[in-house]
């Protein structure tokens, strides 16, 4: 089973790849450091950035590989996908307008691969390293296995702890009339449908707590709590892109993504 981390010879790139690194650590999988070769990037910084990506994953007892693929995108990354099984594809974004537009994070949303992606945007290279607090964003109580599971393994790689921050959105109207018993009522369903993550945690020895947030903005209240909780990584759930969904105005997470002031990593899990 493999974890592949896509490479452009940026450096933005090459730090996305440490989290990929730090994933296949903990679940004992091979890293793959694949590029597609395009007019855009230059070869010898890709292979300069594989090359320590290398040192270190090896130093860490990591097995690497790495793959440079040629021809159409698509066409390379499937057919290289159906050689095998790979649990996750790592790949970097940039801040831009329209944060996935005509980028090679929009491609890999976009087409139906029978893997988990992970978007990372890097927004300060020094906290990969010194990462310690990682909060997870979910609505209410809508989390998966799979959600759970990605979160979590980051968490383990960095011996990070964990935050579970439910977000509840409401209008402006609602909130003004919000009944604090009845509140509290919702909360406490909330943390009773989350109770088994935190028991896992606890067999984990993964420090996980939960808080939670009633809203009218929920990009504005995750900006909000992350620079309150002092946490150097946030990790959201997100859906494959759709040509509906991509034609639409802005989506939440990509005004939260290039808005962060934080690293961020919108997790995309594979179509059911």
């Amino acid at each position: 089973m493999k974890v592949i981390a896509t490479i452009n010879g940026s450096i933005t790139a090459e730090s996305m790849a440490f989290y990929a690194l730090k994933y296949a650590q903990v679940q004992n999988l091979t890293l793959v450091l694949l590029h597609v070769e395009n007019k855009k990037d230059n070869l010898d910084d890709v292979h300069a950035s594989m090359h320590r990506i290398t040192t270190i994953s090896e130093s860490q007892n990591i097995k690497t590989e790495r793959v440079l693929l040629k021809g159409s995108t698509q066409k390379a990354i499937k057919l290289f996908l159906s050689d095998g099984f790979t649990d996750t594809i790592f790949c970097s974004t940039r801040k831009k307008k329209n944060l996935l537009s005509n980028s090679f994070s929009l491609l890999l949303t976009k087409m139906n691969l029978n893997v988990d992606i992970a978007i990372v945007r890097i927004t300060k290279i020094s906290s990969i390293m010194d990462l310690d607090s990682v909060v997870l964003s979910i609505k209410e109580d809508r989390l998966s296995v799979e959600k759970f599971t990605f979160f979590s393994t980051i968490a383990l790689a960095f011996k990070a702890e964990g935050e579970i921050y439910s977000v509840s959105s409401m209008s402006v109207r609602e909130l003004s009339r919000v009944d604090i018993h009845k509140a509290r009522e919702k909360l406490g369903v909330i943390n009773h449908n989350l109770r088994h993550y935190l028991k896992l945690a606890n067999i984990m020895k993964f420090p996980l707590n939960i808080k939670h947030d009633f809203t009218n903005s929920e990009s504005k209240s995750i900006f909000t709590h992350v620079v309150k909780s002092d946490a150097q990584l946030v990790v959201i759930g997100a859906k494959r892109l759709s040509i509906t969904s991509f034609l639409n105005k802005e989506m939440p997470i990509e005004k939260l993504m290039r808005e962060a002031s934080v690293n961020t990593i919108a997790y995309y899990p594979k179509e059911k």
